[in-house]
């Protein structure tokens, strides 16, 4: 975790402090998540593979979002951090 600290203050002190932090959840009652546990008669917690797979995909789309089409202007820094357990 201090490294990962260490990292950030890195490119803060070359870039400048960020514009913007985002924190995202997932929700497990996604449509998409119902849609394919629903006909096998599973709850959410029995398929957690089906829960990271549909997060990861929003994920890429979201920072698809802000890297190619530029939403919130041009990208300089994108890092994401995942705990590690």
């Amino acid at each position: 975790m201090n490294q990962l600290y260490f990292d950030s203050m890195t490119v803060c002190s070359y870039l400048g402090f960020p514009d913007l932090f985002l924190t995202i959840t997932c929700n497990p009652q996604w449509p998409e998540i119902q849609r394919v546990l629903r006909p096998m008669n599973l709850n959410t917690q029995d398929r957690l593979d089906i829960i990271s797979r549909v997060f990861k995909i929003k994920l890429d789309e979201l920072l698809g979002d802000f890297k190619l089409n530029e939403i919130f202007g041009k990208v300089l820094v994108c890092k994401l951090n995942f705990p590690h357990y």
